[in-house]
């Protein structure tokens, strides 16, 4: 297998999920504070998974991919995009034939300037994100590649989301004077109609590539890295759901006095922890944490099943193959984003849960997507 780069990101956590029973956005006066050790949690092991699906994702040496992969869902598409190389964007059915890339980034015609975050759009076409300086392109792309711009946004924005109703989220970061507003939405033709937290953090901070934005049938959540509050938006509102007290995990008291660049090697050698995804559909919800201590990486993913709470622990080097969550589909399935090389460890030690089948050998070793059910019981 290739050599997979790893996001260094961190986090203990922990929380209660009842606020997610609530028809409508927490106020502020309500927003939980919790600090609750995940080894409070019952532990999940392989056994109380079942396997439904596997759908590899076709490779060959025009579209090598590592583990950092961002994937979103159409009806009839899987869009793909490698975070550590962000050139191109690659699209496949959803059986996971290759289709081809687009999105390509140079300064030839046809070409865009950057690749941030991509969409697909209400014609199934991908929209994509190209930001610069202190602004920001939207362009269509059809599956043949045509591509058009659709708006230019006077915002730098590093990711957004559609909404269902029209018009977008943006997520800009911490970089002053360029976005003084961390999060605003748009209208479909991309002039801004609302601002949210109002950013006031004044020293170096660079561009993270990271997902803000997680759609579920809620609201669409927000998380940011190094911020432990989680927010849900709904109805024109961005409202703060949860804080979380991460404890020896939490983040230096001067943190967000000094450059990031000053503190991140203290940060990293005390530990450090953020949200990495939190994706709802139905009575399930799961939340990706990731905690980074040194070199040690680590992942407590919590699953909150009807008003059952359960997490699983994963290592970076060991239990990969349920380590990177990437969705939860309408069967309640959660999504992992694995390799074939994985599963194979794995199913010569676990051959009842895992299975090569239809996962034939090939010159490269590729993506594959688990489509995982846990067990009733639980």
């Amino acid at each position: 297998m290739k050599n997979h780069n790893h996001i260094l990101l961190s986090i203990q956590i922990v929380f209660i999920f009842s606020f997610m029973a609530c028809s409508e956005p927490a106020s502020e006066e309500n927003t939980l504070n919790i600090s609750i050790a995940p080894d409070d949690y019952p532990t999940l092991s392989f056994q109380d998974f079942t396997v439904e699906e596997m759908i590899r994702l076709e490779t060959t040496e025009d579209n090598l991919m590592g583990m950092d992969l961002r994937v979103k869902f159409s009806e009839n598409f899987i869009a793909v995009m490698d975070e550590n190389k962000t050139d191109k964007l690659h699209l496949f059915d959803r059986k996971g034939s290759y289709l081809s890339a687009i999105a390509q980034v140079g300064e030839g015609p046809g070409t865009i300037r950057s690749l941030r975050d991509f969409e697909f759009g209400k014609g199934e076409e991908v929209l994509v994100l190209s930001p610069i300086a202190d602004k920001a392109n939207v362009y269509k792309i059809s599956k043949d590649g045509n591509l058009s711009e659709a708006f230019e946004l006077a915002y730098s924005a590093n990711s957004f989301i559609r909404l269902e109703g029209g018009g977008f989220l943006f997520q800009g970061g911490y970089n002053l004077p360029f976005v003084t507003h961390r999060v605003i939405q748009t209208d479909a033709e991309g002039n801004i109609q609302h601002r949210y937290l109002e950013n006031d953090y004044e020293n170096v901070m660079l561009p993270m590539m990271e997902r803000n934005f997680f759609p579920s049938d809620k609201g669409v959540f927000m998380l940011e890295i190094f911020n432990p509050n989680l927010y849900l938006y709904k109805a024109d509102s961005l409202t703060q759901v949860l804080h979380a007290d991460f404890g020896t995990y939490d983040l230096p008291s001067n943190f967000w006095e000094v450059d990031l660049m000053d503190s991140f090697g203290e940060i990293n050698e005390n530990g450090f922890a953020t949200f990495k995804g939190v994706f709802q559909q139905g009575n399930l919800m799961v939340i990706d944490i990731a905690a980074q201590k040194g070199r040690s990486m680590s992942k407590h993913i919590l699953f909150k099943k009807d008003q059952n709470i359960y997490k699983l622990k994963a290592d970076r080097d060991d239990d990969m193959v349920f380590f990177y969550p990437i969705g939860i589909n309408k069967k309640e399935q959660v999504l992992f984003l694995t390799y074939r090389s994985i599963l194979e460890k794995h199913a010569q030690e676990y051959p009842e849960i895992f299975s090569l089948d239809g996962l034939p050998e090939g010159d490269f070793d590729y993506p594959v997507i688990l489509h995982v059910a846990l067990k009733e019981n639980l």
